[in-house]
């Protein structure tokens, strides 16, 4: 029998002996399994300095918290977040309501009329009737693997001081609007005497301190280098007004918009082209 009993003794205390090393390859000391319950409840039977105090709560629940992981995750939180933010953003259509002339049911003026009877003079229009003509005459198409879904519902011109903002508005699926706006700027250089219409894909604040604006993808502002992708979306609606494009290559028109002020509408001012002499 006493055999026995050492026996068992020593299993028991080779046990315990196990137990511990494990627990010293994790940390070397032990949690009190009576912390909490200590903490909180209190034991009336411990004197006053064995009661463990606010301060000693925190300290030990700071010491099992890893910084370097808290910080991880809160930086990929904060960055899906913001994504998703973004994402968004870029399927919430801008509001035309402020473009003057895109929902109006008015009759149009022919500003192809007034470009012809221009003859080559300086011709001006407004914001309202650059929009009540595209809405009469564009009929603008979606190219590509995307024309599956949507299609184009409008084309609206918001003028700047500058450049214009061209807004193409998509309707996809059943209702669903998506809109893309380029912002567009002119300027004229001379070519063996001869004028030269030049585009640039940029307008308004720059982003993010310096990188040129090209445009907006929903309420989203896109750099330069990115909206010129939709060079083929803008060679499209040009075809639909190739008289219009040659009349403005022949006389050597150059757009200078102006934004309106005090309830004005803005406007754009075709100004032919002046050799310096």
């Amino acid at each position: 029998m006493a055999v026995g009993e050492n026996r068992r003794r020593k299993r028991k205390k080779g046990g315990a002996d196990d137990r511990s090393l494990w627990g010293y390859l994790f940390r070397k000391d032990e949690p009190n399994p009576n912390f909490l319950s200590g903490a909180f409840y209190g034991n009336s039977e411990e004197s006053e300095d064995e009661k463990i105090t606010a301060r000693s709560i925190l300290r030990e629940l700071m010491s099992r918290i890893n910084v370097l992981t808290c910080v991880a995750v809160a930086v990929f939180l904060l960055f899906t977040g913001s994504l998703m933010v973004m994402v968004y953003r870029m399927w919430s259509p801008q509001n035309l309501e402020d473009v003057s002339g895109y929902q109006d049911h008015g009759n149009p003026r022919d500003l192809m009329v007034m470009l012809k009877n221009a003859n080559g003079a300086e011709v001006s229009f407004s914001e309202g009737e650059l929009n009540r003509y595209l809405k009469d005459t564009c009929r603008m198409r979606q190219m590509g693997l995307f024309s599956l879904l949507a299609h184009v519902d409008g084309v609206a011109i918001r003028i700047h001081d500058g450049y214009m903002e061209l807004v193409i508005d998509r309707v996809i699926g059943a209702n669903m609007h998506q809109t893309t706006a380029v912002n567009l700027s002119f300027r004229q250089e001379t070519d063996l005497g001869r004028p030269v219409l030049k585009v640039d894909f940029h307008g308004g604040p720059p982003l993010y301190g310096s990188m040129p604006r090209g445009g907006k993808i929903g309420e989203v502002g896109v750099p330069q280098r990115h909206i010129e992708m939709l060079k083929p979306a803008l060679e499209t609606l040009l075809d639909c007004y190739p008289e219009m494009v040659q009349i403005v290559e022949e006389c050597g028109y150059c757009p200078h918009f102006t934004k309106g002020s005090h309830g004005a509408e803005g406007r754009v001012t075709l100004r032919p082209y002046t050799p310096e002499i």
